[in-house]
This record gives structure tokens, sequence and C-alpha cells, in this order.
């Protein structure tokens, strides 16, 4: 779909990128020089004697930029105060012929709303008062500036039947082009509404809304039923003023002018953006089983159609989220073929790729001795694991300030693996057909030596970086064992440092493991999450 050019940023008009009227082109290039040279004034008197020869030639688009870009730069000259430019495409407005006025009241409700997004906080933090707020933008509050930006938007919407017959291609050289043919949008009335849509359904509208707004029920209204049922549905207008109710009455506008035209694109378009709205705008226990059945109709219907593509990535993703990956996997093969190229296909394609992606993670306890513990590894969509255990100096690892605790960076990984492992080993796991994660509890080696080590998991057999995940969890092989007493009550922690493999069980009486009178031991404290180095270990006696 196509973008206004001039509606995103303030920022965005110093720049001028189409193509204009051929007899024009030698202009707009020195207006181009004079801003790369520095001389916005003289980019300001060419821009004037274009924008005449653009009304003469009622050059509609060519006329619109290059007075928002003459007001871009006169802002900039005096400032660059996104509310003056406001105030002067206001006044512009006001002298525009009737065929300009639509597209400047969008392009001005965008500017409105860009102001309202660079400068939220100070909304978010003004309270609504009782008086009439000035006509500076600096004093308003949420609602006010929301209902500015109403306004304008109802205003470039207001000649229906003008902008239902005005070609969007005529626009060309204003708009962006954007990812799909302009028959699912053909019509400078398509173009405005769903820039109006934008605001409508913008989340920043729960903030200002009213005690009693208008609230759409997914299970009593007809949002999620055929679009004969939702053209006839009238809305009870509780709420005249909520954007949830202007959006529905918009979707119903454009699916009744497309209702009866050959082309079903626009028509289809519509309904099925209507659907999309109802499921992130909809309250009730049963909205998604709504969403769900309501897609399947519209699949049904359109199944010869591209969009339908469009449709059953929507259910797949809904299907994904509930946590059936493979019912979701179903779904979003149907129609990856049917219609190479088009833009659903292309998300069918990505979420079955999301779905099909390898992902493994490891974890097992800190210190290994008998009884053995386990590797547990959570994967999917992979078949073999591979492991590493590579020795490492505690002392050099406690030394490197970049080092912390249960902390591992990229960089520190590749080195690790540039180390000999005093062990390798694989594992085989059970597939995973279903694309859900599952947890196989692998056995440790008991081999290793008494020590420190990293065991690195890795779902390629070379250790790679390319379409893997590297996992690496510290782990002693040891025979101590740590009971400690944390106090409470400002006294210094203390605990036992014992034999793990002398305990018995407590049917066979006291506990025998055993004392070891002037054992000394390194003990290494981690404080604020910052690594201490030798010089800050202390003895500790048993």
């Amino acid at each position: 779909m196509k973008k206004l050019l001039l509606g995103g940023a303030l920022a965005a008009l110093t720049t001028v990128s189409s193509m204009f009227a051929a007899s024009r082109n030698a202009q707009w290039k020195e207006v181009d020089d004079a801003v790369e040279k520095g001389l916005p004034q003289t980019a300001v008197a060419e821009l004037e004697s274009i924008i005449a020869g653009a009304l003469a030639d009622q050059a509609h688009a060519e006329a619109i930029k290059a007075i928002s870009r003459k007001i871009a730069l006169e802002g900039n000259i005096q400032g660059n105060k996104p509310e003056e430019k406001i105030v002067r495409l206001q006044a512009e407005i006001e002298k525009a012929s009737a065929a300009m006025k639509p597209t400047m009241e969008a392009i001005l409700a965008r500017w409105y709303w860009h102001y309202f997004q660079q400068n939220r906080w100070r909304f978010h933090q003004r309270t609504q008062t009782a008086a009439a707020p000035g006509p500076d933008v600096q004093t308003w509050d949420l609602a006010r500036i929301f209902a500015e930006i109403d306004k304008h938007f109802s205003a470039a919407l207001a000649d229906e039947a003008t902008l239902q017959a005005t070609a969007v291609s005529n626009y060309d050289e204003l708009l962006e082009a954007g990812s799909v043919p302009d028959f699912y949008r053909p019509t400078m009335y398509d173009f405005l509404a769903y820039d109006a849509l934008e605001f409508y359904t913008a989340g920043e509208q729960g903030a200002v809304a009213a005690e009693d707004a208008f609230e759409l029920d997914a299970d009593a209204s007809p949002i999620f039923a055929d679009a004969g049922e939702f053209l006839r549905w009238s809305p009870p207008a509780t709420d005249e003023v909520s954007p949830t109710l202007k959006a529905i009455r918009l979707y119903q506008k454009l699916l009744t002018f497309h209702e009866a035209v050959f082309d079903r694109s626009a028509f289809y378009d519509a309904d099925f953006a209507r659907l999309t709205f109802g499921h992130n705008k909809a309250v009730g226990e049963n909205k998604d089983a709504r969403y769900a059945a309501a897609l399947e109709r519209f699949i049904a219907a359109t199944h010869r159609h591209p969009i339908s593509a469009r449709a059953l990535a929507a259910l797949a993703t809904l299907i994904h989220g509930q946590g059936e990956p493979a019912k979701a996997h179903e779904i979003a093969s149907r129609k990856i073929d049917a219609f190479p190229g088009s833009v659903g296909a292309a998300m069918c394609f990505n979420l079955i790729q999301q779905i099909e992606a390898k992902s493994a993670r490891l974890d097992t306890e800190l210190v290994w001795n008998a009884p053995w513990p386990t590797l547990n590894v959570s994967y999917r969509n992979v078949t073999q694991v591979y492991f590493r255990a590579i020795p490492v100096r505690f002392d050099d690892l406690v030394a490197d300030d970049a080092w912390a605790p249960g902390d591992m960076s990229s960089e520190g990984l590749h080195d690790l693996l540039a180390t000999r492992p005093a062990l390798e080993w694989s594992a085989k796991l059970p597939p995973t057909a279903d694309y859900k994660e599952r947890t196989e509890k692998l056995p440790a080696p008991t081999s290793l030596k008494p020590g420190f080590y990293f065991v690195v998991a890795s779902h390629d057999r070379t250790f790679g970086d390319a379409e893997n995940q590297l996992r690496a969890a510290p782990v002693w092989v040891s025979k101590l064992a740590l009971v400690l007493q944390t106090r409470r009550d400002g006294e210094t922690n203390s605990g036992l440092v014992l034999d793990a493999t002398m305990w018995r069980s407590a049917t066979a009486g006291a506990s025998t493991a055993a004392r070891r009178a002037g054992c000394s031991l390194p003990a290494w404290m981690n404080e604020s999450n910052v690594a201490c180095d030798a010089s800050s270990r202390t003895s500790m006696r048993s």
C-alpha cells in the first residue's frame, strides 16, 4: 500500500526523491542544488515558481509537494519548530483549491500525529481541564490534540464522491510506492480512509476513552460476521467521538463503495482489514474463536484470490500463538505455492521458517559428583546434540574483569571453543514432530577429573555459529559439598565444607561426614555483580 511521503515526519520534507512534471525537472534540480549548498532562501524562491506553474497546470500532487517542502524550508530558517510548520500549512489549506484540500488536510492530520508522537510524554503528563484549550498546540492536552487530528481526517474525507472518482495514480508523485498493486486501494478515498484508520485504531486512543466509551463486543456484535451482516449493522451511538465507532463506520463505507465492483480486490482487502481490526479491538471470551471462524469463512470465499494467503497467514499465526505449531504449520503450508511472490505467501513462508527453526538450551547442576546429575536439553527440531567439556582455570576466569557468574559473552564462547576439550560426546534426541519444545534428561559423563569446566552444547557437529545455537554451562566436578548458614541478624555467615561422598542415609544413624582439621580453602566473593580478584580471597577453616 502507498504512503504519504509527507505524512511521516516533518524532517523528511527536506529531501525530494520522486519525479515531477517534465517541464519543471530543471527547477527541482535547482531546489536540490540550493539546499545542498545551504541556501534555503534560494530554494524557497525557486519553489514559489514551481508552485505557480503546478497550480496553473492543475498538477495538484506536485503543487502540494512543493508547498510542503517550502513550508519545511521556511520553518528551518525560522528555527525548525514543528508547531510553526503546522501553522503555515493551515494557512496554505485556507487558500488551496477544493481538489487539493483533502490531501492537505490528511497531511496536516499526519503532522499533528507526528508532533504528538515526538512529544508523547508531555501530553500524557498534562491534566485535562474544563476550560477550552487555546490555539497553541504546545499547551494542549491529549484529548485536545486527538480531537484536532480527528477534525482534519474528517475534513480530508468529507467529499467522498470526488475522492472516490479520483484515481490514486493521479498522486503518484506525492506518494511512496507500496508493496502491493493499486487495485487493492485504487482511489484517493481508499488511500485517505486507510490513513485515517491508522489513527483511529492506534493504541494511544485508549488513554482518552470516556467512561461511556463505545466497546466492541466480540460476542454480541457482528464484527466477525460475514460482510453482508456487518454492513447491515448500526452500532449503538453511545459515544459519537469514539475512534472505534469511527473506524467501524469507515470500514462499512469502504465495503459499500467496493461491494458492486467487478474486481473484488479492494472489497476483500477492506473486509480482511475489518476482521483484523476486530481481533485487535474487540473484547470477549470467545474473541479468538470467532476471529478464527471468520478467517476460515473468508479463506473459503477468497480461495482463488491472492488475499486468501494473507488470511491463511493470519489464521496460522493465531493458532501458533495458542500453542499449536503443527496445526499452524499445516495451515501456512496450504497456499505457499498457490500465489508465489504475493505478500501472503511471504508471510506464510516466514511463519513456517519460524516454526521449523532449530533451538536447544542446556541446564545442569553446578557441582557434579555421585549420584551424577543429568544434562537437561530443552530443544525442538533437533535430533542430535553434541557436547564438549572444556577445562578452565577458575583463577584466570575470576581475574577477568569482563566475566561474571552465569555470564558468557559470544567472544568468550569463541575463545573457549578454541581450547582443547577434555571430553567430547554426543547423544541422539527424540524428534519433535509436533514442533513443540521438549526436555530430554541425558546422563552426565562420569570420567571427568575433578576441576572446573564449561560444558558446551551444540546441535551442529562443528560447533559453528551459522544456523546454530551454542550453550555453555559452568560445572565443578568435585566431591566437596558446601552447606551455608545465611545470617540475617548482622552476624557473619557461616557454613560447612563437606565430603559429599561420605553422606549416608539418615536411617543409618548420624552423619559420618569427616571433619578435616586445619583444612584451608580459597573462597571468592562476588559483590555488586563485579568479580573479585585473587587478592579478595579469604581463607576458611572447617
